[in-house]
């Protein structure tokens, strides 16, 4: 069968440039993790062996691939091999509680699952609850037993080979699961197209190059992990893998690998901040210091300056479901300070009224968007899809945020609030309907409602009301230990406080904003 024309195959994508890396930057690192790390040869060709093996196993253009493992080059292999295969690559949180996890997995109807030794017993406790994924086709790093495959003699049999698939730009290229404990956790589906936002939006905006040394302290399960690595990839920098975060970590890391740039949640600058001697470290070489996920405090913000005073200290906002703002140093001293910056590489925000009306410069609205980053979809879930559309001008589709903004005059971004019942808990969404909904399975529960409030690490952590049942034995200290059993451990609630009634809007609906006003007094992001 002939392939494709020229003009279908372009040379843009992934797949593409690491063949191209490897060509011309063949000795120099691609990925680092602790001891391990490979050139961008050896990447391309153990890529290739990953995308060969697949292929050889009956893995279609389309098929999807779960990956339940912590950070690692195996892990970053299988990632890029997957997609060198054509398939869909749909890394799983390992802190998702079990009961979520066989439902993203039935979900997504995976071709093959990868774990590794530490992960594989995630999925033993629920492999009886999995649909159609076959058992010839679960495999393991670091392991080889009744239930499981070795993923290495998988990969390494298999020839090095350029594998020769043929893409085009609406190829889809990732499914990430927003957070979730029960239902259907909402699968986020990107194509090659939105991927390649990043590395053409993020990467000149950050300065990324093929010097760029990004290490990436958050799992690769995490969107946020990818705003720097899909760049640092796509013009043959060095990727460097945290396994497992901790401020010591990153400045060892740091100072060892002279690493260039990096994105972090607020909590992880704090704890870095916090850790000891962290003057003796050598930072000299990072340029670019990239935070979002929630907003930075003021303080931490000046702390963080005046500690890396050789990096620029960026800002980003936007939606895993697709599109994106950037805040840079140069935007501070023009007295943007506060602001998210502005929308980039083709994309348009608007912020809208209740009637679904452009509002006026500086008045508040919902915050909607539109990029080439957008998202194909959820995953087999149109309502869903439907429901987060805004139509805008020539009936574009932009994507409704639930989060709460404002333009200046000069069209920088503010943030306000958010709409939706979301906490952004050391920079990860926690929806607080998931958590309602673990907590209402307990016989002594009548109503519970879920709000964030302050924490100075993790910036909000999950508070609980509750209205008991009448003749309710249970305290509060008894029904949180009862429900953060059953929680993923970043959803855990820290605090639970029994009311006899609940302030509500129209309909009975619970007015949330009057129970979480109160704790944030004084207390607004900076």
């Amino acid at each position: 069968m002939a392939s494709p024309a020229v003009l279908d195959q372009p040379g843009l994508f992934y797949l593409d440039v690491i063949a191209q890396n490897a060509r011309y930057f063949a000795k120099k690192d691609a990925i680092v993790c602790g001891d391990d790390r490979l050139n961008w040869a050896e990447f391309h060709k153990r890529t290739n062996q990953v995308a060969n093996a697949m292929l050889a196993q009956g893995l279609a253009k389309g098929d999807r691939v779960c990956l339940l493992m912590t950070s690692s080059v195996r892990m970053f292999e299988l990632l890029w091999g997957t997609i060198k295969a054509g398939g869909v690559i749909v890394p799983l949180n390992v802190m998702m509680a079990n009961e979520a996890l066989p439902v993203m997995i039935n979900n997504a109807e995976p071709r093959f699952i990868f774990a590794d030794s530490g992960t594989a017993g995630q999925i033993d406790e629920v492999r009886g609850s999995l649909g159609t994924v076959s058992a010839e086709n679960l495999y393991a790093v670091g392991l080889k037993n009744m239930h499981w495959h070795s993923a290495e003699d998988f990969v390494d049999r298999a020839p090095d080979t350029d594998p020769a698939v043929f893409l085009i730009a609406a190829d889809s290229m990732n499914i990430i699961y927003s957070s979730g404990t029960t239902g259907v956790p909402k699968g986020i589906e990107h194509s090659h197209f939105a991927r390649l936002a990043y590395p053409c939006g993020y990467g000149p905006g950050l300065g990324v190059d093929r010097f760029t040394v990004t290490i990436c302290t958050t799992p690769l399960y995490t969107n946020g992990t990818w705003i720097t690595m899909l760049p640092t990839v796509y013009w043959g920098g060095t990727v460097v893998l945290l396994p497992k975060f901790s401020g010591r970590a990153f400045l060892e890391t740091v100072q060892r690998e002279r690493c260039t740039h990096t994105f972090m949640v607020p909590t992880q600058y704090i704890a870095i901040l916090e850790t000891d001697e962290i003057d003796q470290f050598d930072t000299s070489s990072l340029r670019v210091l990239l935070t979002g996920g929630q907003p930075l405090q003021s303080k931490t913000f000046d702390q963080i300056v005046k500690t890396f005073p050789s990096a620029g200290l960026y800002e980003t906002y936007g939606m895993t479901e697709g599109f994106l703002t950037l805040a840079k140093p140069g935007d501070w001293v023009r007295g943007k300070r506060g602001s998210v910056g502005i929308p980039f590489f083709g994309c348009d925000l608007r912020v809208i009224d209740d009637e679904g009306n452009d509002a006026p410069t500086g008045e508040l609205g919902e915050i909607v968007g539109f990029s080439p980053a957008l998202m194909k979809g959820y995953y087999k879930d149109r309502k869903r899809t439907e429901d987060i559309i805004w139509r805008g001008p020539g009936d574009r589709t932009y994507i409704r945020s639930g989060d709460i903004g404002r333009f200046d005059d000069d069209g920088y971004l503010y943030i306000a609030g958010r709409t939706k019942d979301m906490i952004k808990s050391g920079g990860i969404n926690v929806f607080a309907s998931d958590i309602e909904e673990v907590f209402m399975r307990h016989p002594d529960v009548m109503e519970a409602a879920a709000i964030g409030i302050p924490h100075e690490k993790w910036g909000e952590t999950p508070m609980l009301f509750v209205i008991t049942r009448q003749n309710s034995a249970t305290s509060p200290e008894e029904l949180k230990r009862w429900g953060n059993e059953r929680l993923g451990k970043y959803q855990r609630i820290s605090r639970i406080e029994f009311r006899s009634e609940f302030p509500r809007a129209t309909h009975d609906k619970v007015l949330k904003r009057a129970l979480r006003d109160p704790f944030w007094v004084g207390k607004e992001p900076a």
